[in-house]
């Protein structure tokens, strides 16, 4: 099973036992130990953040939503909210109700990115630098279209990333001081 889901096997055995709430007690305190390791950050910061969201005291309920949710992140949604987050602020959340789409973030500067659904599962999460963000340094020599800038024809990307097995793609274009993502939906 993947690192960012971790805590799904973990929630899973403890309600499966006869004293859930004691067993969950324990499956949280084992994943919180767990996400102290750097390979299980990603995931923990997910199971984190869905505690927070829960509001709940009672571990069973919290951990009943939680899977809930998590399952229906694989279901065909209504609404797909996506969020931007830069070095651990929020940049952009952006909504898709409609299959195919794109939505489009400005302004976007060097930092570590973090894409996500706004249930907190974690779609992509990296570094972008000048090289990907400013046309001077992603294209030397290359003169930029002054369509780009405005943002009518964002030319060509210097990152294009598939999600969710392709049915999203995070395409990232540069400016002059600064570049553009674009959020595409491909499929419902």
């Amino acid at each position: 099973m993947s690192d960012d889901i971790f805590f799904i096997p973990i929630l899973g055995q403890a309600l499966r036992q006869e004293d859930t709430t004691s067993a969950l007690r324990d499956a949280f305190g084992r994943i919180r130990t767990l996400g102290q390791e750097p390979r299980y950050r990603r995931g923990y910061r997910q199971f984190a953040h869905f505690m927070q969201e829960a509001g709940t005291a009672d571990p069973r309920e919290a951990a009943e939503r939680l899977l809930d949710q998590f399952c229906r992140d694989f279901e065909r949604p209504d609404a797909l909210d996506i969020v931007v987050e830069r070095d651990d602020k929020p940049v952009a959340r952006r909504s898709f109700h409609v299959a195919p789409g794109k939505q489009v973030i400005g302004g976007i500067k060097t930092g570590s990115y973090l894409v996500s659904l706004d249930t907190g599962r974690v779609l992509w999460e990296g570094l972008l630098t000048e090289e990907n963000l400013v046309w001077a340094k992603a294209f030397p020599g290359r003169p930029l279209k002054m369509a780009a800038d405005t943002g009518e024809d964002r030319g060509e990307p210097t990152r294009q990333i598939p999600l969710l097995h392709g049915s999203v793609v995070l395409r990232v274009f540069p400016g002059i001081e600064c570049g553009t993502l674009e959020i595409e939906l491909t499929q419902p």
